[in-house]
């Protein structure tokens, strides 16, 4: 009853509600939370999922930690009701609940509760709580942690997740928390690549010229932030052997040997996103992709191939902050509210032409 009645459904569903029917109450909730039959009443919706959780109704103590989060509540309350949510069943609240101790966010920081909650998660199938709780596992020195962690990862993939392919196909080659099998590894690294990781796909090539013989993966590690040897850079990915925020930094202080020069292609500021390639220690390529003015383009290819240094092979892409700082701040700025340039020529079709 009252399923699409909603101008006529608060005050029965009320009725119902008092007396402790947890799927009426919930109904009632998402009627103060979506403002049918009535104005919307945050609060009050809040309140009555609160009620309809405490009736057994798991989906309620889930919505209400999902309003807690938006901002009708506290991290405090947020935490509460995913973690009973997830105790009914819910698969993605166990998840939000060990992303949100893992993270520590508006809580104190538990690793070890977080575990908890995403193998919970991944239990219950879904597959954020298997490569959460891959990470986590993983990431810990012990090899029975480690092992757990590998076993996360498979079962991520097996639910199709591209991610827990790759991680489990990077445990398999290297033999870390498994044994090493690398017959299995290019298996999902095929996996992996077919549900669109490029490492994977590069890694698929690695192993198919390899003839059999060991390789050293290839893998790409990124900062959102990197600054080295007075060159500030943003959005920096750079596949190499060598991985880490340590070896992104080598890479960025070996191009900052040109840094004088660099800020002379662009003396008013500029914020450029520049591709290079470089193979024992020789560069290969550069360039400065998307719009920029020919002459800056040429100007930093030519800095790059004359000044950078590198150490090994690899291939990057950042951008590049040059020229005055406040410049090329105000072009980053700009840069982030512009739409994406991809190189394409883009039509825009009215309705009559896509018929």
């Amino acid at each position: 009853m009252f399923y699409k009645d909603y101008d006529n459904a608060r005050e029965p569903l009320t009725a119902v509600c008092e007396k402790n029917d947890g799927f009426q109450c919930f109904r009632l909730a998402e009627l103060y939370q979506h403002g049918r039959g009535g104005p919307v009443d945050l609060a009050k919706a809040a309140e009555v999922y609160e009620k309809s959780c405490a009736n057994d109704y798991p989906e309620a103590c889930e919505r209400r930690s999902d309003m807690a989060r938006e901002g009708t509540g506290t991290p405090q309350i947020e935490l509460e009701f995913a973690m009973k949510a997830c105790q009914g069943g819910r698969p993605a609240a166990c998840t939000k609940a060990g992303q949100q101790l893992h993270a520590g966010r508006g809580v104190e920081a538990d690793l070890t509760q977080a575990i908890e909650m995403y193998q919970s998660g991944c239990k219950l199938g879904d597959i954020d709580g298997c490569t959460g709780v891959g990470d986590l596992l993983f990431s810990q020195s012990s090899a029975d942690a480690k092992m757990r962690g590998v076993n996360a990862y498979i079962n991520a993939c097996v639910g199709h997740s591209a991610y827990g392919c790759f991680k489990a196909a990077i445990a398999f080659h290297d033999g870390t928390g498994t044994k090493r099998d690398v017959a299995k590894a290019e298996q999902h690294f095929a996996k992996a690549c077919e549900w669109q990781i490029d490492d994977a796909c590069h890694v698929v090539k690695q192993l198919s010229a390899s003839g059999g013989q060991p390789v050293e993966l290839e893998l790409t590690t990124k900062a959102a932030e990197l600054g080295a040897g007075g060159l500030e850079t943003r959005d920096l990915a750079c596949r190499m052997v060598a991985q880490g925020e340590p070896a992104l930094a080598k890479v960025v202080a070996g191009v900052a040997k040109g840094k004088d020069s660099l800020d002379s292609c662009a003396k008013e500021g500029a914020a450029l996103a520049v591709k290079w390639e470089f193979e024992d220690g020789k560069l290969l390529q550069a360039k400065v992709v998307g719009k920029a003015p020919k002459k800056v383009k040429e100007c930093v290819a030519y800095v790059l191939r004359k000044k950078a240094k590198f150490s090994h092979s690899g291939t990057c892409s950042a951008v590049f902050l040059v020229g005055d700082p406040d410049g090329a701040a105000k072009a980053l700025a700009a840069r982030a509210s512009a739409p994406a340039d991809d190189g394409r020529v883009h039509v825009r079709m009215s309705a009559e032409d896509e018929e």
